[in-house]
């Protein structure tokens, strides 16, 4: 263990309670809004410092690879699944762009079990286009939080990110299994 983990590991206490200010959210509790904005965007923060910091100091393990995307998921979807539920935030995301956001970390999770169970390592590294999708859901979070009226525009965006990411992680899993496929056949 060592400290990017540790933040990691903040980072995923946290979720229950930014799940639970977005439960206690009402409109005669609206500072359970604002409790549930700064505790996602503390949240962000440490997913930021934790990076930086396994990054500059040379502190990556294969710990950190496996938490950090975890805490990121466990994070958005708790974030994303709240509000679509609650009964207090008037500026929602239409339920098939949460679909979309859910299956896609779904996919990716039975995808990376697959891949796993077939070549019996997990090659977990999150590429430029999956960090662009963190990034859009992340700022989606926010602009709903913030009840801003031009959260639909950013949705629209996450939704066609988080597609072609979906997208590009299908084509690196599949490159993978058949490249496995390729040198499992030479050796028999």
């Amino acid at each position: 263990m060592n400290l990017p983990n540790y933040i990691t590991i903040f980072r995923i206490f946290l979720v229950p309670l930014f799940l639970a200010f977005l439960t206690y959210y009402d409109e005669s509790r609206p500072i359970f809004r604002a409790w549930a904005l700064a505790v996602f965007v503390i949240a962000i923060l440490t997913d930021a410092l934790d990076g930086i910091i396994a990054r500059r100091l040379h502190q990556r393990t294969k710990l950190g690879t496996l938490l950090d995307p975890l805490a990121d998921k466990v994070l958005l979807l708790s974030g994303f699944l709240g509000i679509t539920f609650s009964q207090s935030f008037t500026i929602k995301p239409p339920v098939w762009i949460v679909i979309i956001i859910v299956f896609r970390d779904l996919f990716l999770i039975g995808g990376l079990m697959s891949i796993f169970l077939t070549i019996t390592r997990l090659p977990i590294s999150p590429n430029l286009l999956g960090k662009v999708t963190t990034f859009c859901q992340m700022v989606t979070l926010i602009f709903l939080l913030a009840d801003w009226p031009y959260a639909s525009i950013i949705w629209s965006l996450t939704a066609a990110v988080t597609i072609a990411s979906a997208i590009s992680y299908l084509m690196r899993g599949l490159r993978l299994l058949n490249h496995h496929k390729v040198r499992s056949q030479v050796f028999t």
